[in-house]
């Protein structure tokens, strides 16, 4: 597997891993064990935590099907695409608290929104 990126929550304890062309792995205990997240294969480039590990977002390219930003409000156990344009996205942040996203994509276009 091609790791793409890793967020992990303030104290350290969730983790969250992105794959290109793979799932998300989740880890509860800064680590030691990972488990598939509920988040479907996708050719995924970034992915974002909130300090406390519970909101997490993920931001993937476009694969011949939807390009879109994930969200999970329940530590990656189960994941909702957001209603943003299908587009190559590269990258996504998380405030601390995990209610804003910041998005962009690789045309130059960066979005700003809630969650």
């Amino acid at each position: 597997m091609t790791w793409y990126s890793v967020a992990l929550s303030a104290d350290g304890t969730k983790l969250a891993a992105a794959a290109y062309n793979g799932p998300i792995y989740i880890s509860t205990n800064s680590g030691v064990t990972w488990t598939q997240s509920g988040a479907p294969t996708r050719n995924w480039t970034s992915v974002a935590s909130s300090a406390d590990g519970t909101k997490l977002a993920a931001s993937a390219e476009n694969d011949f099907s939807n390009a879109l930003i994930y969200t999970s409000t329940d530590s990656g156990v189960t994941w909702t695409a957001a209603s943003l344009i299908d587009a190559n996205w590269r990258s996504v942040v998380s405030s601390a608290d995990g209610s804003k996203l910041v998005a962009a994509y690789n045309c130059g276009q960066v979005y700003v929104f809630t969650h």
